[in-house]
């Protein structure tokens, strides 16, 4: 099984902020949110961190209600957020939302889920390098949009999208991505949290017990980059 994450990127808010948002989120939602000092592995782990003015929730892998918990941010917090997902380890891809509405959205492989998709649907997931960077005071066009490109699964050894980039066209793609737009990414290089860490539960996302160390117990598959990209 490949690698499912997901991610919320709020900019220009601080991270007390996005605490409390995404707090009054769990309590819509039939839940909560408690600072709570438990493993990165567990399925109610998030962990809420802070850079650069903008604020990015790593969301419990368990978590299938990223869009709506983002939508819901954006609009409490009258603020841009984004929308990250890695697939399978398949792709990465993004909805933006503005003001709790959503404005852009960009998936390399549009048509993953459905080989019959129209050309309109498709055309709606190229991303709009002009509304993100109008979203960001110091991020030109220039600096993005080699990244919202459709991939061309039939070509082998694709380049990196820019020289200092670190990946290639492929899931971990979306941290260069994010990079370039100042958004903080709230793990450490071994999969570590890098930020505060809470436990997040809603009525569909069970709240569970499992006490292991997150400072002895490293992450799993879930979260771990390709092998080769340590060597």
């Amino acid at each position: 099984m490949g690698m499912f994450l997901s991610l919320t990127s709020v900019v220009g808010k601080t991270q007390n902020e996005v605490e409390a948002s995404l707090a009054s989120y769990a309590k819509f939602a039939g839940g909560g949110l408690e600072k709570e000092n438990i493993s990165i592995d567990n399925d109610n782990c998030c962990v809420i961190s802070e850079a650069n003015g903008n604020t990015t929730i790593f969301n419990p892998y368990a978590h299938l209600e990223w869009d709506k918990s983002s939508e819901f941010i954006s609009k409490e917090l009258n603020a841009p957020v984004f929308s990250f997902h890695i697939h399978d380890s398949d792709l990465w891809m993004y909805v933006l939302f503005a003001n709790g509405k959503a404005v852009d959205q960009f998936n390399p492989i549009p048509d993953y889920w459905d080989d019959n998709m129209s050309e309109e649907e498709i055309e709606s997931w190229k991303g709009n390098t002009e509304i993100v960077s109008n979203n960001f005071k110091t991020v030109k066009q220039a600096d993005i949009e080699r990244y919202l490109v459709r991939w061309d699964l039939e070509v082998e050894g694709n380049n990196k999208a820019y020289a200092d980039d670190e990946y290639t066209n492929e899931d971990w793609q979306l941290l260069d991505f994010m990079k370039k737009l100042h958004l903080p990414y709230p793990l450490d290089e071994n999969g570590n949290p890098n930020g505060q860490v809470y436990k997040l539960w809603t009525k569909d996302l069970k709240l569970k017990t499992q006490t292991p160390n997150l400072t002895t117990t490293p992450a799993t598959h879930r979260y771990k980059r390709p092998w080769w990209k340590f060597w």
